[in-house]
Parts: C-alpha cells; sequence; structure tokens
C-alpha cells in the first residue's frame, strides 16, 4: 500500500485522539485511588488483601487500556486519515453567464410551438441541463426588469425560477431591452474579467434603447449574444380575457396587432459587445450554438483547474476501534492461569476478520470517467434513478471521448425511467379527461334547470335545482383540480423525456454505429408527442371547467336570491372535490442499457446486440415524426412615459 503524502483531511478532530485519552486515564488514576480509599476503611490491610486476591490489577489497567485506545482511534477516524491520492482530470471551471428573457406580451404568439415563451423556456433548460459548470442568474424584463434568479451553481433553483416566469412576471408593458440589459449587469459579479449575457427575446425594442444600452455595457467588458425567438413573418397575438376566452390584441386603433421578429435590432446589439447573434430556430439550435462558443472561449483562455484528492482511510482506524472495544469486555479483572490464551487469541482473530472486512469494503471513490459511469450503471440497476443521473452527469463533465457514447446512451434510460415513475404516481390523462366531461355534463344540466327554475318562479323547482348545481359546482371544481394536478405531472414527463431525447441523440452523434441510441431516440420521441397531444387537450378541459364554473356560480347566486330565507338551502358551493390518480401514460420499453464494467475495472461490457434492442413494445400509436420543443434599472421613470405599443 502507498503511503505517500500522508495527512489528516479533518485535523481539528486530532484533539479528540490526544486530549481525551489523558483526561480518561486521569479519571481511571483517580477511580483507582477513591477504590483503595474505601477498602482500607472498610477492613485491616491483611483482611484487605485476601478479599483481593482473586482481583486482577494487570488485567484491570489492560482493560483501561484499551478503551484509551479506542478513544485515540476514534479522534483518529473523525479526522479522517489519507494516504495515497488520486489526480482528478482537468475540469472547466466555468464561465458566469446572465439570462435574459423576454416576458412581455409579444411572446405569447404561436409562431414557432407551442409559444416563444415556452419554446425559449426549454431551450434555457436544455442549456443549462448541459452546462455542467459555472454559475448562470435569470433577469426577467418586458417594460421593466427585474433579476428573478441571482449567479448560482444551484441549477435546480435555476430552473424552478425559469419554469414559474410567464408574461405576467413584470406586470409593467412594454419592451425595454436597454433596462434588461443594465439590470443584467448589476446581477454580474463586478471582479469577473469577463461579463457573459444571453438575451433572449423577439427583438422588439419599443423603448428603443437597446443599442445604446450595448454600446455602454461594451465598455465595461460585457459581452452579449442574442437569440431571436419567432419569425420574421410573426404572427398575431392572442391573449385570454377575465372570462377565459381567447381573444386577438388590438391597438389603440382597434387594429389587430402582428408581432415580428427584429432581426437587424438583435444582431447590432451582439455585434458592438462582440458577440454573435442566433435565431433560436424551431429546435433550439440558436443556445446550442452560444454553448459551443463559450466553451471554445473557455478553452482559449485556458479556463481549467486540476486537483490531487486523496484516499480516505478512515475505515482501518475504525476497524481497530471495534477490535479494541470487543477485546476490553472480553478482558475480565479475575486472575486465570490462562488468561493470555483467552485474550490473546480473540483478538488476534477479530484483528483478522477486521482487516478483511475493511479490505472488502474499501472500494475507490469514484474520480475518473469510467468510474462515475460504473457507479451510475449499478445505481440505474437498482433503480436508484436519481442518484443514477449525478453519477451520469460526472462523468460526462471528465470529458472522456470514449465513455461519452456509453453514457449518454445510460443517461437516457435513466431520465426516461425517471418520467416514467413519475407517470406511475400521477393522474392518468383519460381518467382526467372523463372526469371533465362528466363533471361539464352534470354543470350544463345544472345551468338548464337553474334558468328553468327560474323562469317558472317555482319554489319548490328553485330549491331543488339549487342543490343540484351546488353538487355540480362541487364536481366541476374537484375535475379542475384533477386536472391541473395532471398537467402538472405530465409537464415535469416531458421535461425528463426531452432530456432523454437529447441523450440518446447525443449517443447516437457520438457513434453513428450505435442504432440502439437512434431507435431509442425515436420511441421517447413518440412519448413526447403522446405528451403534448394530452397536455394540450387538458388545457382546453381547463378553460372550459374555469368557464362553467364561473357561469354556474353566477346562475346559483342569483338563485339563492329568489328563495325567500326560510326556505334557502345552508352552505355554499365552494367545497373541494377529491383528486384521482391513474397509472399515467405506458410507453414503449426501450433498447437495452449499457452495462458496466467488471469488479478489475478493466473493461467495460458490449452493449446489446441491434437483435436484442429491436425488441421494443408497441404500446403507442401515435405519429412519430412529431417533435417537442426544446428542454424542455430601475430609472425611476414613470409609467405614462413609455410610448409605443405594450406588448
Amino acid at each position: 500500500m502507498n503511503f505517500a503524502d500522508f495527512h489528516f483531511a479533518e485535523p481539528r478532530w486530532l484533539w479528540l485522539a490526544a486530549v481525551a485519552p489523558i483526561l480518561l486515564a486521569l479519571l481511571f488514576w483517580r477511580a483507582a485511588k477513591l477504590r483503595r480509599a474505601q477498602l482500607a476503611k472498610m477492613a485491616s490491610p491483611h483482611f484487605v488483601e485476601q478479599l483481593t486476591a482473586s482481583h486482577s490489577p494487570a488485567r484491570r489497567r489492560l482493560k483501561n487500556i484499551f478503551l484509551l485506545g479506542a478513544l485515540m482511534f476514534a479522534g483518529l477516524a473523525l479526522a479522517r486519515p489519507q494516504w495515497g491520492g488520486t489526480q482528478a482530470g482537468n475540469a472547466f471551471v466555468g464561465e458566469d453567464v446572465v439570462f435574459v428573457l423576454d416576458c412581455s406580451q409579444s411572446m405569447t404568439a404561436t409562431d414557432v410551438a407551442p409559444s416563444r415563451m415556452q419554446r425559449a423556456k426549454f431551450a434555457l433548460l436544455d442549456f443549462v441541463q448541459k452546462q455542467s459548470h459555472g454559475r448562470v442568474g435569470l433577469v426577467a424584463f418586458a417594460g421593466s426588469a427585474f433579476i428573478q434568479c441571482p449567479l448560482t451553481f444551484d441549477a435546480g433553483a435555476f430552473e424552478e425560477t425559469l419554469m414559474s416566469m410567464d408574461e405576467k412576471t413584470i406586470p409593467i408593458p412594454g419592451t425595454d431591452i436597454g433596462r434588461a440589459l443594465n439590470e443584467a449587469s448589476r446581477a454580474m459579479d463586478k471582479n469577473a474579467r469577463r461579463k457573459m449575457v444571453v438575451l433572449v427575446t423577439d427583438g422588439e425594442d419599443l423603448e428603443k434603447s437597446g443599442i445604446a444600452a450595448a454600446k455602454r455595457l461594451a465598455t465595461n467588458g460585457v459581452v452579449i449574444f442574442t437569440i431571436g425567438v419567432g419569425t420574421p413573418a410573426g404572427k398575431d397575438i392572442q391573449t385570454v380575457n377575465a372570462a377565459g376566452q381567447t381573444e386577438l390584441l388590438r391597438d389603440t386603433k382597434g387594429e389587430i396587432i402582428r408581432s415580428q421578429l427584429d432581426e437587424t435590432t438583435l444582431r447590432e446589439i451582439a455585434q458592438v459587445t462582440g458577440g454573435s447573434y442566433y435565431p433560436l430556430g424551431s429546435l433550439g439550435d440558436g443556445l446550442t450554438k452560444v454553448r459551443s462558443a463559450i466553451h471554445t472561449l473557455e478553452r482559449t483562455n485556458g479556463l481549467r483547474q486540476s486537483a490531487k484528492n486523496g484516499v480516505d482511510r478512515f475505515q482501518w482506524f475504525i476497524a481497530v476501534l471495534l477490535v479494541l472495544q470487543i477485546a476490553e469486555s472480553l478482558v475480565g479483572t479475575r486472575r486465570k492461569t490462562t488468561a493470555v490464551t483467552a485474550v490473546v487469541i480473540p483478538m488476534l482473530l477479530l484483528l483478522g476478520q477486521s482487516a478483511q472486512a475493511a479490505q472488502a469494503t474499501d472500494f475507490p471513490t469514484p474520480v475518473t470517467a469510467r468510474d462515475f459511469y460504473n457507479a451510475g450503471t449499478r445505481l440505474f440497476a437498482k433503480t436508484n434513478y436519481a442518484d443514477a443521473e449525478k453519477m451520469f452527469e460526472s462523468a460526462l463533465a471528465a470529458q472522456d471521448e470514449n465513455v461519452q457514447p456509453l453514457t449518454l446512451f445510460n443517461l437516457g434510460h435513466t431520465r426516461f425511467g425517471e418520467g416514467v415513475e413519475l407517470l406511475k404516481k400521477g393522474p392518468d390523462a383519460q381518467r382526467v379527461s372523463a372526469q371533465g366531461n362528466a363533471a361539464l355534463a352534470a354543470g350544463g344540466h345544472a345551468i338548464n334547470a337553474t334558468e328553468s327554475a327560474l323562469a317558472e318562479n317555482d319554489l319548490d323547482k328553485m330549491i331543488a335545482a339549487y342543490l343540484e348545481g351546488r353538487g355540480a359546482w362541487r364536481e366541476l371544481h374537484a375535475a379542475e383540480k384533477a386536472v391541473r394536478s395532471a398537467m402538472e405531472t405530465y409537464g415535469k414527463t416531458l421535461l425528463k423525456w426531452q432530456r432523454a431525447a437529447d441523450d440518446f441523440k447525443g449517443a447516437a452523434e457520438l457513434n453513428p454505429g450505435d442504432t440502439n441510441a437512434q431507435h431509442n431516440a425515436e420511441i421517447v420521441e413518440r412519448g413526447i408527442a403522446k405528451l403534448v397531444d394530452d397536455i394540450n387537450k387538458m388545457q382546453q378541459m381547463m378553460g372550459a371547467l374555469g368557464k362553467q364554473k364561473q357561469d354556474l356560480g353566477k346562475m346559483l347566486s342569483k338563485l339563492k336570491g329568489q328563495i325567500p330565507a326560510p326556505n334557502a338551502p345552508s352552505g355554499g358551493t365552494g367545497e373541494d372535490g377529491d383528486d384521482e390518480g391513474g397509472q399515467g401514460v405506458q410507453p414503449e420499453s426501450l433498447a437495452g442499457q449499457k452495462e458496466n464494467e467488471g469488479r478489475d475495472g478493466g473493461e467495460m461490457q458490449v452493449p446489446l446486440s441491434p437483435d436484442q434492442a429491436g425488441q421494443i413494445l408497441d404500446g403507442l400509436s401515435i405519429d412519430g415524426s412529431r417533435r417537442l420543443p426544446m428542454g424542455g434599472d430601475q430609472q425611476g421613470r414613470p409609467v405614462s412615459d413609455r410610448k409605443g405599443r405594450n406588448w
């Protein structure tokens, strides 16, 4: 064993190994002194000698030595002794990137599916999930701009903040790119030698301040990459009114507003700062090019660091600690002729067994890409998808070209499995749809009964209609709640499966001969298309339920006002229903995973054959050609001073 570079990773615990045994030894000495004083008070010295003839002071001292040694080794184990070492592969330190996302009403246009806002959010998610180093921040803007997520390494916090944003995040209407860029500059680390901003917008700068702000930021070393969302032809902007109905947005003259992508402005903003402009595209290719450009800058500037990691050896010290404690319990304080045989032999046996156990469990901490890949594959086999995903991501971060294709393949399996687990635990779309249709039918019947009772002015019919309407209102409320829960589950699954599809595509690109990866990507995309259809249907169901519940509530209020107080039914309509769960979408099976290497770490087993990979279930019958969207300064100026359009 290599004992080079011996050191303690947590040296603050060494006081326990040094001071605690001394204090315990003093306590033992004090206890022995008090025992002798108490015996002297009880009898004469000759009688005390006879009483203690069978007691062995040497054996007591041996027991105390074992306890002192156990305490010392406990302190040494807590100090984490390390010797030997492993060289960590070079890793990128990473660039800080602040994303500036347009949240104005023009981002609700649907010239890119499902909308400009959703397409941009999915692309940002994909960027952050594949950007394994560097901090990310988020600024939202419309007529004003605010920092939504400061620079952080916590990708989960960034994703949660991003997905909560919509066109209502910034209540002030308009599109002020200049203010957004100034806010992004404040979000950056002032000591950073290069500041990078990614502006994601349709380019309609209503305040005409973006280019001037970009020129000011360029003098401070800010590099801006601009991403254009939408199409030059543009599309009409649709909004949802208070009644839940969709209508076209119009200007003050009553003309329909059509939002178009302004590539000229975005290209000029990027050029004045030394950045580049890319259209987002239908598959989010623009942000992929930005990520490649950032990685190129990192390599060019040598933003790498390497580290030598020590190997923990505390297991050996814990083994000795356990042996000393067991030996202390086996040693008695009475004199025995076979004391040496009874104590030494068990100690030797325990030491040998503990050493073997420590050696058997001394698995090295994953360091190389191959180590992380094998650890992730073992976790995946145990269906521990969350930990397996982390291991595969660490393997990819090591930038080992020999391991990357297999890692991406198994990472796709892992994320697909996570999505399947989400669907199993969440409500089923068909069951939720059936519940919603039943609630709509009950609500429609209740509305008709209410209208008939009011027209006839019959008290008995009004009471019966009111009671029926109250029950129908509760059914609508329960159905609405169930649909919302199902949409949340399907949305989370959508993100997992999109990432899985990207992983399989990446594996196929790195290894064109891997037909299993391309085959699996097609299966996942068919599942994604099915999810998108279900989500669209549930969105339509939500709108219908909300509108009918509102109409029924108004009818019930009117009906209750016509019923005399002595005959008015008690209670109201605001009672929650119960959610129903389902089994979720049943996806097709994927081709087999790549197995991990053997115990000796020498080789990685080959993937399954194409014939084995072709054995999949045909559980979905949908259009396999469909694709999913990617992914997934306050200047004190009053609102009334703003000019131009407000989208």
